[in-house]
């Protein structure tokens, strides 16, 4: 188990040292090439992610068939197509990896016969999968409550490093603005 999942699952619960090697022994260390994925639509995501470094985003095709950017998640984090992972059914969205990025893998099968096993680890499942449901509420009221230039500042006070390599399309997408707006905008926000 690498530093960053043990200090982010000790920020959670604090595991036996019998749940932390039953963990360590189901997980899968690897790297997802940039712009790899590790959930696409119309297939069923069965694996649950932690990111090490690197970052994610969170996308879907509109009816023209062009990517909409919904969300990015940055290192330290769980990711998965929840929806897909829990229900066994075809993922709704792309999850593409925008850097090479570190992971461990989690296997839906293994990770469901621990959480029989041993209760810290359900716990650990419920408090992830918590929040993950505070991050998209919170999500979503930035996307239908507060302006492109608000949420903008928003993921650049949060995620300044990152935002400097995502490219400016994908910002914009997220953002629901065109690509020249955005530049637009972060002009007005240097000279302010």
């Amino acid at each position: 188990m690498t530093e960053a999942l043990h200090n982010y699952i000790n920020s959670i619960i604090q595991l036996s040292d019998q749940e932390s090697r039953e963990l360590n022994d189901i997980i899968t260390e690897k790297t997802i090439k940039k712009r790899g994925h590790i959930a696409e639509t119309g297939k069923v995501c069965s694996k649950v992610i932690f990111i090490n470094r690197g970052y994610f985003r969170f996308y879907h095709l509109n009816h023209n068939g062009d990517e909409i950017t919904s969300d990015f998640y940055f290192a330290p984090c769980f990711i998965t197509s929840y929806t897909s992972f829990i229900t066994g059914k075809p993922s709704m969205v792309n999850v593409q990896a925008m850097t090479d990025v570190n992971v461990i893998e989690f296997n839906r099968t293994d990770i469901y016969k621990l959480y029989n096993k041993y209760q810290n680890i359900e716990r650990l499942g419920r408090r992830i999968a918590e929040s993950v449901a505070i991050t998209s509420e919170e999500h979503l009221f930035l996307l239908l409550n507060q302006t492109a230039k608000t949420r903008y500042i928003t993921l650049l006070e949060k995620y300044p490093d990152y935002v400097k390599t995502i490219p400016l399309q994908y910002i914009a997408s997220y953002l629901g603005i065109t690509k020249e707006t955005l530049s637009r905008m972060r002009k007005n926000l240097i000279d302010t």
